[in-house]
């Protein structure tokens, strides 16, 4: 009896469970920096990662949840990606990674929905951070060389390497609060077509830079992509198609940093190389 009202006064004392699309974000980053250290060995966190989840949620929060209440919001976030990752995978509703959207006509959807009724929620919505739950539910090398579904911005790291992953974005809306927490933003990749000003007002448009395709060329491009982490699979497997004239001349073209990462990310996938 003693146990029964003990158990009772603690589900009453816990806190209900809020995930605004912020504390979700965060939850997903902090999972990721579990992963980053080496705590998720198969398909969950180990109990240090998530008690450590629990202490970073906590302090930089305020919000003291139960190791239950991140458990349930790590299972309905699974299921989740398990249906977006299905929608984007399927030739069936033509998901086109450049634009981020469906190409299915309604009756596509109708059809594929009365089979698949949970993916009615995307219907006319994104997974929110699909690119991050990828990584943490998909695993670090399924990931590397899945194709690229989301072509926003985003850190591509090597996951395996025991180190933890970058901390600088501040969650602000927690006051007096000094944690920051990763996000970065998209790098320019310029042209060489930029318009400058002149002193007298006028803006004049410098003329383009010729390309000789080099490989040092295409290293200084790929260096330029802060998304890609130097020296990670993907980091290498460039270096590698550089070799061959052809894919350097591709990918100094292609000018913006999403574009040339869901290329090579192509390529990796299905085993392109060089021809000796």
């Amino acid at each position: 009896m003693g146990s029964q009202r003990n158990s009772g006064k603690q589900k009453i004392n816990q806190v209900k469970a809020s995930w605004t699309p912020e504390n979700h974000e965060l939850f997903i980053d902090l999972c990721l920096e579990q992963i980053s250290i080496g705590n998720k060995p198969g398909t969950h966190l180990t109990k240090n990662g998530w008690n450590n989840l629990l202490g970073s949620f906590h302090s930089i929060t305020g919000i003291k949840y139960e190791r239950i209440q991140l458990k349930n919001h790590w299972d309905m976030t699974k299921k989740n990606w398990k249906i977006w990752h299905d929608l984007v995978s399927t030739e069936w509703l033509k998901w086109d990674p450049v634009e981020r959207s469906f190409g299915a006509t309604e009756q596509e959807w109708d059809q594929y929905i009365r089979e698949n009724p949970d993916a009615a929620q995307f219907r006319s919505k994104e997974l929110l951070f699909a690119d991050k739950l990828d990584i943490v539910f998909g695993g670090a090398e399924d990931y590397g060389v899945r194709k690229r579904r989301n072509c926003g911005a985003r850190k591509i790291s090597c996951y395996t390497r025991a180190e933890p992953i970058s901390v600088v974005r501040k969650h602000n809306n927690y006051p007096g609060n000094n944690t920051y927490m990763h996000v970065e933003e998209e790098p320019m990749v310029g042209n060489g077509n930029d318009a400058v000003e002149s002193r007298s007002g006028v803006t004049v448009q410098s003329p383009p830079h010729k390309l000789s395709y080099s490989i040092e060329e295409c290293i200084k491009g790929l260096d330029s992509i802060e998304e890609l982490e130097q020296g990670c699979e993907l980091y290498l497997f460039g270096l590698d198609i550089f070799l061959k004239k052809e894919y350097r001349e591709i990918f100094l073209n292609l000018k913006k940093s999403s574009t040339r990462i869901a290329w090579l990310e192509r390529l990796q996938s299905s085993n392109s190389l060089p021809l000796n």
